[in-house]
């Protein structure tokens, strides 16, 4: 996954159970893989956020399924899997006054990924990519 990426917003009127998982259930018959995701929502409507390995695929089939979608910038920063690694990254962020609008992350044993959306996209992936780097390494 490269650092700047792009981000499926799917935006629900009617959030209803089984909602998302019409979605992914789409995503999966056209072979879509679904790379990170959080959702939200209540009853009257809901939110998704999806980051995929092919994403104008995935765009152009949700959208014939009727679903509204944004495609929006994010950043999906590699973070070690230790105390302190997410920490260390969003300091760099906060030292340069660059605003996070949300985040959302996984961890796995190797390391995992923070995607974060922010105002200012194309400054902190160079604040970030200078970082990267190290902050992988034991």
């Amino acid at each position: 996954m490269d650092i700047e990426t792009k981000q499926i917003t799917i935006q629900f009127s009617d959030d209803q159970p089984g909602s998302l998982a019409g979605v992914t259930g789409i995503l999966s018959r056209h072979a879509v893989n679904i790379l990170a995701m959080t959702a939200s929502g209540n009853r009257e409507n809901g939110r998704a956020h999806i980051v995929v390995d092919r994403t104008d695929l995935a765009v152009n089939i949700l959208k014939n399924h009727g679903y509204h979608v944004v495609l929006e910038d994010v950043l999906c920063l590699p973070v070690r899997n230790v105390a302190g690694a997410l920490h260390t990254s969003l300091q760099l962020l906060a030292g340069q006054e660059i605003n996070i609008d949300y985040i959302y992350a996984f961890a796995q044993e190797q390391g995992g990924t923070a995607v974060i959306k922010c105002d200012e996209a194309d400054r902190a992936k160079g604040v970030l990519a200078a970082y990267i780097k190290p902050l992988l390494q034991p």
